[in-house]
């Protein structure tokens, strides 16, 4: 599962890659976005089996220190921490079920698991988690979510290790982190894992949607140019920002294209990835220029949504 805001940056990028770009093929453009789209689906898929992949550490570790002629108690019981969160495993038996192609191989990040597993002893909800001999499916659901958090959020070495194997990971991992985040589930005292978009890679929603968002811009950027200029003072496209001027064109794609998204949902997104990647000034200039775009057209009726709200799947 990857997010629409993540999708729609992509799409941004892709689409400012075009702009700069002599190839007119967009089906050149379509390819490179789903490589995108499929590498970062890959890799949050990747990222959920961390638990498991630091398990089979430990079991293998506590193997060897049972083997020796002295072996040392507390090491053997250090190597025990994981062993009582039997959603790991299931976690791991979900990604197989899946039987899902996937490039990336833990045996690349195998050389960091001792400083990983190290550092993991030293965090204190890890020795929180520690005085329960049979945590309940609640309290594993939030050990393991804390561990997704902190070695993402907060370990330099393990992002340094997944930029090396995933050069993206700086702009992904906000993102990516998400929706790994929400995969688990707890209701009832059942496991549940929200999947429902990962059924294949071929027909998956997400990798659609960004297709259908850029081709659509593309095809129609000369007359979303026509509709802006209505709204323009002064119009200019040379004095706008080309980043700013391809989110307004992305925003004009979802309102006339994807009536499942709300208008309000639209805007607010977009005005969010401007913030992040234009200009200082730029979110109040492609506000004020959305919102008289959105005016436009709703009194003319040209947006036709089947949904109303803030809220987006």
């Amino acid at each position: 599962m990857i997010s629409r805001r993540l999708v729609r940056i992509k799409t941004l990028q892709t689409l400012y890659a075009w702009k700069q770009n002599s190839v007119t093929d967009i089906g050149f453009f379509s390819k490179e976005l789903s490589d995108k789209l499929l590498l970062s689906q890959q890799f949050y898929i990747f990222l959920l089996d961390l638990p498991y992949q630091l398990l089979q550490y430990a079991l293998r570790k506590e193997e060897m220190e049972k083997g020796k002629y002295y072996p040392n108690i507390e090491k053997i019981k250090q190597y025990s921490v994981l062993k009582r969160t039997p959603l790991i495993s299931n976690i791991h038996q979900e990604l197989l079920l899946l039987n899902l192609p996937n490039e990336f191989i833990w045996e690349s990040l195998e050389g960091s698991f001792e400083t990983l597993y190290q550092d993991l002893l030293d965090w204190d909800f890890v020795r929180d988690y520690d005085i329960f001999s049979e945590p309940n499916e609640t309290q594993q659901k939030e050990f393991i979510e804390n561990l997704y958090y902190a070695f993402i959020e907060t370990h330099q070495i393990f992002n340094d290790s997944l930029e090396e194997l995933y050069p993206a990971w700086p702009e992904d991992s906000t993102y990516i982190l998400r929706e790994m985040l929400k995969t688990i589930i707890v209701k009832n005292g059942e496991f549940k894992f929200d999947f429902h978009r990962v059924s294949s890679y071929e027909e998956n929603e997400e990798i659609e949607y960004g297709r259908q968002l850029l081709n659509y811009t593309i095809r129609n950027s000369d007359d979303y140019e026509k509709m802006t200029a209505e709204v323009t003072d002064n119009w200019d496209p040379s004095r706008i920002a080309v980043i700013d001027l391809l989110i307004i064109k992305l925003t004009l794609t979802e309102f006339f294209n994807f009536p499942d998204i709300p208008v309000k949902v639209t805007i607010n997104e977009y005005l969010e990835i401007t913030k992040q990647f234009s200009t200082p000034n730029s979110s109040k200039f492609v506000n004020g220029i959305l919102d008289k775009l959105r005016i436009n057209l709703e009194s003319r009726n040209q947006i036709k949504k089947s949904v109303r709200g803030l809220k987006e799947n």
